[in-house]
């Protein structure tokens, strides 16, 4: 079973990590690259890449960087994005239990977790230390991400993803995984995972995807055909199937993430509980081909309507209300990203109509209000932590633990709400811009039209 832990990179990293080389001749060396801003992740790097530790640095792979030049490149992007201070990196670890893996399964199993966790949007150095009993890895992961510069930010959410990823993969090696439970702190990082599963477009739409895969086939092999055609790779591993899509790198265990329904038995089960006497098939959508889809024939007709029920249809038809070739699309990512939009900013004018805004100072107005019941909420809860950190038994400490998460879902509705103040103030003057255009645009049409009679 393996354990991991995130922590950040920002002054010092006292006490944890006794470093193996001279300070100062460290420091000396990288002012002469004007990188000494960057000093704790150097120290990282020595400490993670110390010879004694690490089998002469047999065991360390970079990812989306260079091991030799990591710290210039994550600099560099720092710089990129004109985001050189606060906290510069990352430093995690994942460790196993005495004799449980072999280095080279240790550090495979790290480089897995690294990409899946964090190579799609930012740099990681992957180091596999054999200097103790309990082999482990360590992870440095730079704080900016190379794709579209912003930063990564290590909460809850992301720890239970990171504990979740992690004890997937060793479970695809046959290890051991800590049953997941209730903190102390009374935090259950199983429900972080899940709202983490419900945020994450990658996660909704892979399950969609799936059930319209399900929905649509007959055999399985035409549901591996079906997935394909959806740009999703596919594999199986320890009997399970793992599905992954481009650009993500993340891997997703279908029936661990997705529940018991989707294990292979119950796919297989619902795949011939499909209605074969269904002709048409929902085809993806794909745009820039000029060519026409037509809904394919998967199986020959076996009724075909007379007499009265064909004159019913053909009236139907005449009245418009059956058309042919109507055969639906799978829309895609890029439909899904405008569908998406097109949900937020009706959110934002059911918020508006709630609280019935019609100017910028009545925003101003309940965004200031809203600051106050947020500042409010935190000292309730505040008060609340420190009423169970002074607790004399478990079930008073229990009981505190509840209202401390109902004050917190209050406090998440609070910060909805403000986070639609401060996106409705930046959208007023674009949405402003875009209609007057439009409405130029409308104009000069009118008048082109007059001069075309």
């Amino acid at each position: 079973m393996a354990t991991t832990k995130i922590w950040k990179v920002q002054k010092r990293i006292d006490k944890v990590i006794s470093y193996a080389t001279n300070e100062e001749k460290t420091k000396n060396n990288y002012s002469e690259y004007g990188m000494d801003k960057f000093y704790d992740i150097r120290q990282v790097m020595i400490y993670a890449t110390n010879p004694d530790k690490t089998e002469q640095q047999f065991f360390i792979t970079g990812i989306n960087c260079e091991v030799k030049d990591a710290v210039k490149q994550m600099q560099v992007v720092k710089m990129i994005y004109g985001k050189e201070n606060g906290i510069l990196a990352f430093h995690a670890y994942q460790s196993f239990n005495e004799g449980e893996v072999t280095p080279e399964i240790a550090h495979e199993i790290g480089v897995k977790l690294a990409e899946e966790m964090w190579g799609d949007r930012f740099q990681v150095v992957v180091f596999t230390h054999l200097n103790t009993k309990h082999l482990h890895n360590h992870f440095v992961i730079n704080s900016v991400s190379f794709k579209d510069g912003k930063k990564y930010y290590s909460n809850l959410t992301n720890t239970a993803l990171l504990r979740k990823i992690s004890d997937e993969i060793c479970e695809e090696y046959g290890l051991k995984v800590l049953e997941e439970k209730t903190c102390k702190s009374g935090i259950n990082f199983e429900n972080f995972y899940k709202k983490s599963m419900r945020d994450s477009d990658y996660y909704k739409f892979a399950k969609e995807d799936i059930d319209y895969a399900i929905k649509h086939s007959y055999t399985t092999k035409e549901f591996h055909k079906l997935l394909s055609s959806m740009g999703y790779y596919y594999y199986y591993r320890a009997g399970k199937l793992t599905i992954r899509k481009e650009p993500y790198k993340r891997n997703i265990r279908v029936e661990r993430t997705f529940g018991e329904e989707y294990s292979d038995e119950n796919i297989l089960q619902r795949i011939m509980q499909n209605d074969y006497r269904r002709e048409k098939r929902i085809i993806p959508y794909r745009i820039g081909e000029s060519k026409v889809y037509k809904a394919k024939d998967i199986f020959k007709k076996l009724y075909k309507p007379k007499g009265i029920v064909a004159l019913y249809y053909y009236y139907r038809f005449l009245l418009g209300f059956h058309k042919r070739n109507n055969t639906p699309y799978k829309l895609t990512p890029k439909m899904r990203e405008a569908v998406k939009k097109m949900d937020h900013y009706s959110e934002q004018i059911r918020f508006l109509c709630k609280y019935k805004l019609e100017t910028i100072d009545n925003v101003d107005e309940l965004r200031k209000k809203k600051l106050r019941e947020k500042q409010d909420i935190l000292n309730t809860r505040n008060r609340l932590y420190y009423k169970r950190s002074n607790a004399d038994n478990e079930i008073e400490k229990d009981i505190v633990t509840k209202e401390i998460i109902d004050v917190t879902s209050v406090l998440t509705k609070v910060r909805k709400e403000l986070k639609l103040c401060d996106e409705i103030c930046d959208n007023v003057s674009d949405i402003k811009e875009q209609v007057k255009t439009k409405e130029e645009k409308k104009i000069i049409e009118k008048k082109c039209r007059r001069y075309e009679r």
